[in-house]
Formats: structure tokens, sequence, C-alpha cells
């Protein structure tokens, strides 16, 4: 598996300062957290400008090509939060950007981007690599066919950069294992920035309205039809709206919270595998034990027994 490594730049920053870049060295106790960060900083390019505005404080390859074209082999994300500017990757061409667009960058994918002379733009950029971000881009929370992300002026990305490059000033002990959680903070708050800006408020009380129906429900096994029909919508609706706010179909999430209360009586000694089963209106208990084992691989009676304490033998006991 190759290595990867993601570069994020967030434009927004202090006027009184043109910027700050700090690119770092990776320990190994960084390493064996998976994700580290290898460099942080931000930059205002006023109108007129060159771009970047202190090419001495990057990597020769990075600031010489930028313009012209690159490919790097690691990723980069650029977030405008003010002025324009324009993007062009190999794959999806020339297009222009703006305050709140976030542009990711894939090793192997030959790249430029410039803010424009008449407005300038700001940003701060981030840069971090290891085994754990590889995986993010294999399971596809991240593409090259999807580089532009229209997430607006966000405050706790923001709040995320500010503290990453607090840390790479400061560089107190530890500081490094610290950013690569940093480093996971922000990215989940892109994530989540894009589900909710996909999700509109009554979309998003429809599924709030659809889980507490759900949860009256528990032990009744009602039909997902039925919580469409309550809530006033067609079931493809509901199917839609609640796979996008949750990542679950209504019948996945249901079955799950089912399943969460199964085992909360399956703790209670006074009930067998067989009552719970009926206790939640499963078809029988053989059913219930199949779908037990397969949300939590684990069977009913081996949850109900509880952890097993491992002793050894006390002839093995030395003293």
């Amino acid at each position: 598996m190759y290595k990867v490594s993601f570069v994020i730049y967030i434009f927004l920053m202090n006027k009184q300062q043109y910027g700050f870049s700090r690119y770092l060295p990776v320990n190994s106790s960084a390493l064996r957290w998976e994700i580290y960060c290898k460099g942080a900083g931000y930059a205002q390019i006023p109108p007129g400008a060159d771009y970047p505005l202190v090419p001495e404080e990057h990597p020769k390859n990075y600031a010489e090509r930028v313009k012209t074209g690159r490919v790097l082999r690691e990723f980069q994300v650029v977030y405008v939060t003010s002025g324009t500017g324009w993007f062009e990757d190999s794959i999806n061409g020339r297009r222009d950007i703006g305050a709140g667009d976030m542009c990711i960058l894939f090793p192997g994918v030959k790249h430029a981007y410039s803010p424009y002379k008449e407005t300038g733009w700001q940003e701060y950029w981030v840069e971090f690599a290891g085994a754990h971000a590889d995986r993010l881009r294999e399971n596809g929370l991240f593409g090259p066919a999807n580089p532009i992300h229209h997430i607006g002026i966000n405050r706790a990305i923001i709040a995320d950069y500010e503290q990453i490059v607090q840390f790479c000033r400061q560089q107190t002990p530890g500081f490094q294992v610290l950013l690569g959680v940093m480093v996971l903070q922000l990215l989940a708050h892109l994530h989540v920035s894009e589900i909710s800006s996909k999700t509109s408020h009554e979309d998003s009380e429809l599924v709030q309205t659809a889980r507490s129906i759900m949860q009256l429900h528990l032990e009744d096994g009602i039909e997902v039809k039925h919580i469409a029909k309550e809530l006033g919508v067609s079931y493809t609706r509901l199917l839609k709206i609640f796979r996008q706010y949750t990542g679950l179909t209504p019948y996945q999430y249901y079955l799950q919270l089912r399943v969460y209360r199964a085992q909360e009586l399956l703790q209670q000694t006074e009930f067998s595998v067989k009552e719970v089963a009926a206790t939640m209106n499963f078809e029988n208990q053989y059913y219930f034990s199949r779908i037990f084992k397969k949300k939590t691989g684990m069977r009913p009676t081996e949850w109900k027994a509880g952890p097993v304490e491992r002793q050894a033998p006390v002839s093995a006991i030395t003293i």
C-alpha cells in the first residue's frame, strides 16, 4: 500500500500578518498513530500580488509549479473563504472557485490553481500522511472525480486550523500526536458539513420524527411503510432522506435500535433468550439469534453470559 498525505489549504487569517508556514519532521511516535501532520500554515494574498506570496517558505516544486501544473505525492485541499480564483486538474478541467469552496488535490493527478490578481484570496493549510489517511481515500470518503466541495464558511473548520497552526508554532511535547487528532477532526467536520448542506431543516425534522416513532415501537416491530404513512410521506422519500442523513436505511436503523434494546434485556437475568425474542416481537428465537449475531458478532447466549474472566491456573502462578 502506497503512502499518501493530505495538504489542506483554508483561507482565513489575521489581516495584520501576510501568513505563516511551517514544515515539520515526523517522529516515530507520530508514525505509530498512523496519521501525522507534515506541515501547516496560512497566507493572505492581496489583490495584485504574486502567488505564492513568499515562495521561499515552501518546497521548490510546490511553489514553482502551482500555477503551471504539478503532480504531487501528497493530497492538498484548498478552501477559499474570501476572494476568487481558479482551479484545474487533468480529470475535471478548469473552473472558477470562490469563498466557501474547498478543493481536494490528489496524488498522481496533475493540477494547478491560483487566486485572480484582481481579488487575491486568503488561506490556511495543513499537510498530513499515514496509513489512516490512505484508508480514507480507499474507503471512498474522498475521490478525484469530485475535487471541489462547496461547504461555505465553516467556523468549526476554521477553529480546527487555528489550533493546528498554534500547535505548529509552539511544538510542545507530544504535539505531533495532537496534530494527527486535529487533522482527523477537521476532516470529520468537512464530512459532516457536506451531509448538513444536503439536508434541509424540513428533512432533518422528518428524520428526527421518524427516529422518535421507532423508539416508541421498539418492541412492536412496526413496518417502515407505516412510519412513512404516519409522517405523511412516501416510502421512497423517507428512504432517500433517512439514508442521506444517517447513512442507513430506515429498516437498518430501526433493526439496530431493536438489537440495542435486546442487549439491555439480555443483561437482566430474569429474561431468557426465548423470552427476549418474544418481547421484541421477532419471528422466532432462531431468527432473533441470527440477526443478533449479525449485528453484534455474538450469539444472544454469549452476550447474556457476559465477559469471561481469564485466570491463570494456580500451578502457573509464581511468587
